[in-house]
């Protein structure tokens, strides 16, 4: 006995006909033998569940395009710092002028790390004395200090100083140049690594994983 052939017309997504051997109905009611019309009701479920997970797969929420946008807004913003904090830095040792200076005190100042059970250290800062380009001598506490005096009093240094803010002078060294950068380093260092996240993970990931799948249209069955 040969095999009965099924058939379902859709149009605009919904069962308009219903073809068995050949014989066209247009309801499932309307097919008198029971066994066809299960038959036919197991096509078009099958039909419908097969559409509702393309529709779900080509709606899910796309977690691989956002993280990636994320990292590179993030990778953008520290870059955006850095580069800025970096001008910063350039333009303030562009203006500093220096100075022949001496320390002439030694300030210790206790600073807590928590409020709370006020444990903290002494921080010394020295206060230095120097003649402006304008022709007054100045006494200025750095504003840079240490966790150990590095500084006595009588001690000859060359300071370093902006005309317009003189109290944000500073002791010519190392350390002093090197608190100019931590911020552009630290923030550069981060955008470089969460953009080169992104650059690897974009070669390495498949594009299937970034793109939004297209929806696959119905089959007639």
């Amino acid at each position: 006995m040969a095999e009965k052939k099924y058939s379902v017309q859709w149009e605009d997504g919904e069962a308009v006909g219903f073809e068995i051997d050949g014989v066209v109905y247009k309801t499932l009611d309307e097919i008198p033998n029971r066994k066809d019309r299960l038959k036919t009701m197991a096509i078009v479920s099958a039909s419908d569940a097969a559409d509702l997970d393309a529709d779900l797969a080509s709606n899910s929420f796309p977690v691989e395009k956002v993280v990636l946008s994320v990292f590179t807004g993030i990778a953008i913003l520290m870059l955006l710092i850095a580069a800025f904090s970096a001008y910063s830095a350039i333009r303030t040792m562009f203006n500093e002028k220096s100075a022949p200076g001496r320390v002439v005190d030694v300030i210790k100042r206790r600073e807590y790390d928590s409020e709370q059970d006020r444990t903290g250290r002494d921080y010394y800062y020295p206060v230095v004395q120097f003649t402006a380009d304008d022709g007054r001598r100045r006494d200025v506490q750095m504003s840079v200090g240490s966790d150990s005096p590095e500084y006595e009093t009588g001690d000859e240094v060359t300071v370093l100083y902006n005309p317009e803010h003189l109290l944000e002078a500073r002791i010519k060294s190392f350390g002093s140049a090197a608190m100019m950068w931590i911020l552009p380093g630290i923030t550069g260092i981060l955008g470089i690594c969460f953009l080169g996240t992104v650059i690897i993970v974009r070669k390495v990931m498949p594009p299937s994983a970034l793109s939004k799948p297209e929806g696959e249209g119905k089959a007639s069955g």
